[in-house]
């Protein structure tokens, strides 16, 4: 009996390690960002409408546990894998999108390869987002640009996370790279008489100080017979100069109604700042987003102004404040974007706020 034990626990010890083997492709990842935030100028848009002032909230900003993996096949190419998941420890405001769904962020499977690049199959980041995350100094807190550049008159997004998605990424070449992406059944209730495909395009290129990129997306939409396809390019850089650093964006979107014969067009820019002194890095950054197509007083333009403080290479806290100022006739926010809680507010109003908080990258 006991000599049965011995060789049971034998038998054990020498499988745990090919146990463990079978997950060693497993990599765990991701990044916890938490803010508190005192916001003003808010609004809330159900009847009847009143001002909230200001108040308080907590924020987790798209903080986030990433699961990937990969496997060499021979002949230098490896299947990959994703599963990202957004969790989220605040809650206060309208935002609650990022509760508890595995893989609601990036998360797909495919086949890489240093020479010819990769094809991957799943939820991706749209190639306008790609380009567009590459040069704001405020994602995922007070001020993200994506609160004028992202939409407004329709449901377009130009800066999705699309399902459905087949993306192809070439290889680096010499520091280019280009990313096409089809994204099929885009529409929430898919019917084939019903339907939109999203088509992009996205160059990069970044090599020492210098970056530099141009996107292209178009939603084909086949709801109605007098639907249009909305459009939009993008066009960013940056460059650094030592321990200063300068970005760039502009964009113009076309259709973004959905309707033939509308006019309502629209163009953003925005310039941007940031100064390392040692640990401390300052940011200043401004958006203005021009008329919607000829509706009058549809202006507005925002900017945001920070400190980020890296205490480690995994750990950053910060400080910002961040306000946009609306014409009469429209309502963008300056909360929304990557960060969580977005207090909203209405046409004519000019929401403002502060916020302090803390990263963690693992």
């Amino acid at each position: 009996m006991n000599k049965k034990l011995i060789a049971l626990a034998v038998a054990g010890a020498f499988a745990a390690p090919v146990a463990m083997a079978d997950t060693g492709n497993v990599k765990i990842s991701g990044t916890l960002d938490m803010s508190i935030d005192n916001v003003d100028g808010n609004t809330n848009t159900t009847a009847p409408v009143t001002d909230n002032g200001r108040q308080w909230g907590v924020s987790s900003n798209v903080s986030n546990v990433v699961l990937s993996g990969d496997e060499d096949l021979g002949n230098g190419t490896s299947a990959v894998w994703q599963l990202q998941t957004f969790v989220n420890f605040g809650g206060t405001g309208a935002n609650t999108a990022n509760d508890g769904t595995l893989s609601n962020g990036v998360s797909y499977v495919g086949l890489s390869s240093k020479s010819w690049g990769s094809v991957l199959v799943g939820k991706q980041d749209s190639s306008m987002k790609l380009l567009g995350r590459k040069v704001d100094l405020f994602g995922n807190h007070l001020g993200d640009s994506r609160n004028l550049i992202q939409k407004y008159g329709s449901t377009t997004d130009w800066d999705a996370r699309p399902t459905n998605t087949v993306l192809y990424a070439t290889p680096d070449m010499s520091g280019f790279k280009a990313y096409i992406h089809y994204t099929t059944n885009a529409d929430s209730s898919y019917t084939k008489e019903n339907s939109t495909t999203v088509t992009g395009v996205a160059g990069m290129y970044e090599n020492g100080p210098v970056f530099a990129g141009l996107a292209y997306q178009k939603n084909s939409i086949r709801a109605t017979a007098n639907s249009a396809d909305p459009s939009a390019w993008r066009l960013a850089g940056g460059y650094n100069l030592g321990d200063f650093k300068l970005v760039a964006l502009y964009e113009q979107t076309k259709d973004n109604s959905a309707v033939a014969g509308t006019d309502d067009d629209r163009k953003v820019w925005g310039l941007g700042g940031a100064y390392r002194m040692g640990s401390n890095t300052l940011k200043l950054q401004y958006y203005k987003a021009g008329q919607y197509g000829n509706v009058a007083n549809t202006d507005a333009n925002m900017w945001a102004l920070g400190v980020d403080h890296a205490m480690s290479k995994r750990t950053t806290a910060y400080v910002g404040y961040a306000r946009t100022s609306n014409d009469s006739g429209v309502g963008y926010s300056m909360s929304g974007g990557g960060h969580d809680d977005n207090y909203g507010t209405v046409s004519g109003k000019d929401p403002s706020g502060f916020q302090v908080g803390l990263v963690h990258k693992f």
